[in-house]
């Protein structure tokens, strides 16, 4: 039920933030902005609250995806994506890095969720309301040795309580059947950091600053880890790409034109992402379905460059249809055309199941249109190295 709930209410709010996005793009409007953080706000409950569930009813078979995963790189990604939500706070977040050559080998979904959700929750009990002048750092800094990594977070806002570790067990063990007093959001984004812990024979404690203020929360488990080549790539939905210094501007003409296949069942998903893809400069052809698909893709005589394939879809859905794609149903141009799942399925495991199902990359909806168009110079660059 879940699934279905959060699938729902994420295909209207990519159309809410596509369209927000691309007006911002051209007015710089604070309030633009601010549609774009409430909404993404949103975003991080219903994701908590699936995540959650899913532990619960899967906690034994989670699935799990076990890659080289870059500490440096996540640490970024997470920054980006949170650093309105702590600027409405008075804070900053300040990242401390031990290296940016040190890889851990797990689940980079499990990894996101474990960090992302910690920080999430020390934000939330931070109050809205009389927030002090000026901007506060909210730091984090991390270190690996010996196969433990360590994360160790300080904010100078954060209210500490002595039911924080009996509340976030309360918030664990939640279910929807039950009739419950209310939870405050801040325990549910712990909780489901500390059961993701467990898998990792890891724990979060949290004291009082006694020096700066605030609370100070330490996070530890367990995780293979390596030593590789310094990058600068950043990872999208798991995946990494190359970035310049300075981020992209997202709704601005590439400098090639693509042709590209968008399977989309939702009109109004399939009208902005067309006015996009125009605006960047790309040429785009549309299915409303996993078997439209395979039908494009063999008449089309190798003309794709990619597909952006939605998931959720009648008749045949954008699983089944990477499958048989893979497996040479529609020629064997089929077996190697690059595969972006573009979906509003987005909890944890989702993204190895189209791992497996020969995706190459993941955007998650809403889609920020600058990964669209990362993800799109990315195919571009590939293609450049494999011929």
């Amino acid at each position: 039920m879940f699934a279905t709930l959060s699938h729902e209410l994420r295909t209207p709010l990519n159309g809410l933030l596509g369209i927000a996005q691309m007006l911002n793009q051209e007015r710089n409007d604070d309030d633009l902005e601010a549609i774009e953080g409430c909404a993404r706000h949103m975003l991080s409950v219903i994701t908590a609250m699936l995540n959650h569930s899913k532990i619960q009813s899967e906690w034994e078979d989670l699935p799990e995806y076990r890659e080289w995963v870059s500490p440096f790189e996540l640490m970024e990604q997470i920054k980006r994506h949170l650093s309105f939500r702590a600027g409405l706070r008075g804070l900053s977040i300040q990242l401390e890095h031990q290296d940016r050559v040190t890889r851990l080998r797990g689940d980079y979904d499990h990894l996101k969720n474990i960090v992302e959700n910690a920080i999430l929750g020390s934000l939330e009990c931070v109050s809205l309301v009389n927030i002090p002048s000026g901007t506060k750092p909210l730091t984090i800094s991390w270190e690996c040795s010996d196969g433990e990594m360590r994360i160790r977070m300080r904010n100078p806002y954060e209210n500490y309580s002595e039911d924080r570790r009996k509340n976030i067990r309360t918030a664990g063990g939640l279910t929807t059947g039950e009739n419950h007093s209310r939870i405050k959001m801040e325990y549910l984004y712990w909780a489901v950091s500390s059961l993701l812990l467990e898998k990792y024979r890891g724990a979060m404690f949290s004291r009082p600053d006694e020096v700066s203020g605030g609370v100070e929360t330490l996070i530890s488990f367990e995780m293979e880890s390596m030593k590789a080549s310094p990058t600068e790539k950043m990872p999208i939905g798991g995946l990494s790409f190359e970035t310049k210094t300075k981020p992209l501007k997202a709704v601005k003409q590439l400098p090639m034109s693509l042709s590209i296949l968008v399977a989309e069942d939702d009109p109004i998903a399939r009208s902005l992402m067309s006015t996009v893809l125009k605006n960047m400069g790309q040429e785009a052809t549309f299915a409303t379905n996993g078997r439209e698909v395979l039908d494009l893709v063999s008449q089309s005589n190798s003309s794709y460059d990619m597909i952006l394939m939605d998931i959720d879809m009648p008749i045949m859905d954008g699983v089944s249809a990477a499958i048989a794609l893979r497996n040479g149903e529609s020629g064997e141009f089929g077996t190697k055309v690059p595969i972006v799942a573009v979906t509003a399925f987005n909890t944890l495991s989702d993204e190895s199941k189209f791992k497996r199902a020969g995706m190459n990359y993941f955007l998650p909806k809403p889609v920020k249109l600058r990964n669209l168009r990362e993800v799109i110079l990315e195919v571009v660059r590939q293609d450049k190295n494999i011929s």
